[in-house]
């Protein structure tokens, strides 16, 4: 009987020494789940910028549309030169973003600082300077930015390990990107597209898994990204647009100008009395002109069939009123002109937004019937 019960508490204390084990084990893991957690979400709110002056950028409009800086730099951390620049008005109602490519090699006014081109800005005065100056030279209000490091490119590639990325951007490793984005010979429109795809690339594979699986994707290329936004806002910006065509999403043109060199090597001298139209358009305010009292007649002038008629479709999806389309007198345009046929340049200046690189010219003609002729040239096939 003494022995019976012997064994009886000694059962006892054994499950209960195992009891206390199992809640301690329990304890440590969760304490560990804790940490864990922890330092992932401390990695991941590194990618929003806390610093002092981002407090003063204003808050987007509720009924809006919200202006966002994208932009890429070859060095983040000691200050290299910008790379590429985009500014868009992201337009809620419709869903839609435009946008504005800005040439890295286009003269800004800094203050106290004189003229200096977009790439040397942030080597000089960081994120908060680049972004006062682009915000000072549009007259418009910037609400976010977005920036992205190249020299992490190579190492994002690597870390998501997904063949889909090697075969769209025909590669065979992350080592290989820097050179096919900054390959000799490219417009910089070339070059944007081929960081679009790569950043395409990598947004489709970090949202390639479930929750928890995007955050830790997220988490694996957070030293490529730094915004004024939460990480949380971000995935959910990215997958919002991931099934989205780009065309669909997104109006594109460029800063209006032309190059100018000299001694120092050349730079882009941009058409400042093209900005207020250009703010309009981007903006979706009401022109000093509606596009749809503006008439355009469009003439091919490239030598490539179907050329006039695919911008006349991009002028009408903007409002412009397309009278006709037809073939220039010659096909061996060069450049693509718009031609202004009254007095007044306004409406030639709202229809040159939409044809990056075209000469702005005025020959007036009221026989023709029309506010605007364009002639497509061979230069708006390699937009």
């Amino acid at each position: 009987m003494a022995k019976a019960r012997y064994y009886t508490v000694k059962t006892k204390r054994h499950k209960l020494r195992t009891g206390r084990l199992l809640f301690l084990l329990a304890l440590c893991a969760l304490l560990l789940s804790i940490l864990l957690s922890v330092r992932l979400l401390t990695s991941l709110n590194a990618i929003q910028d806390q610093s002092a002056w981002i407090a003063a950028l204003p808050a987007p409009p509720a009924d809006g549309p919200q202006h966002l800086l994208l932009y890429s730099v070859s060095d983040s951390i000691n200050r290299g030169t910008v790379t590429s620049l985009v500014l868009l008005a992201y337009h809620p109602a419709e869903e839609r973003f435009r946008a504005i490519v800005v040439p890295p090699d286009t003269l800004l006014g800094v203050e106290e600082h004189g003229f200096m081109r977009v790439a040397e800005i942030f080597g000089l005065g960081g994120r908060e300077l680049l972004i006062s100056s682009v915000s000072e030279f549009f007259a418009l209000p910037l609400h976010t930015y977005l920036e992205v490091d190249e020299t992490f490119l190579p190492t994002a590639l690597d870390l998501l390990q997904a063949d889909s990325i090697w075969e769209k951007l025909q590669i065979t490793s992350g080592g290989d990107i820097l050179a096919v984005i900054h390959a000799q010979g490219l417009t910089v429109a070339e070059q944007l597209e081929r960081r679009r795809n790569v950043l395409a690339a990598i947004s489709a594979e970090v949202l390639n898994a479930g929750t928890l699986g995007r955050v830790r994707n997220l988490l694996e290329v957070s030293p490529l990204i730094r915004t004024n936004i939460s990480w949380r806002e971000l995935l959910t910006a990215m997958g919002k647009y991931k099934d989205t065509p780009f065309a669909q999403a997104v109006s594109l043109t460029e800063l209006p100008g032309e190059e100018q060199v000299q001694a120092d090597g050349s730079f882009w001298l941009a058409d400042t009395e093209a900005l207020p139209q250009l703010a309009n358009w981007l903006t979706d305010q009401q022109a000093v002109i509606p596009h749809g009292q503006i008439t355009v007649e469009i003439l091919n002038g490239s030598g490539l069939p179907g050329v006039a008629t695919a911008v006349a479709g991009k002028l009408e999806a903007e409002g412009f009123n397309v009278l006709r389309v037809g073939n220039a007198a010659s096909a061996d345009f060069e450049t693509s002109q718009v031609i202004s046929r009254v007095e007044n340049m306004d409406a030639a200046k709202a229809v040159a937004i939409m044809l990056p690189g075209a000469q702005l010219l005025k020959e007036e003609n009221p026989e023709k019937g029309v506010h605007v002729t364009v002639i497509v040239g061979k230069n708006y096939l390699a937009e």
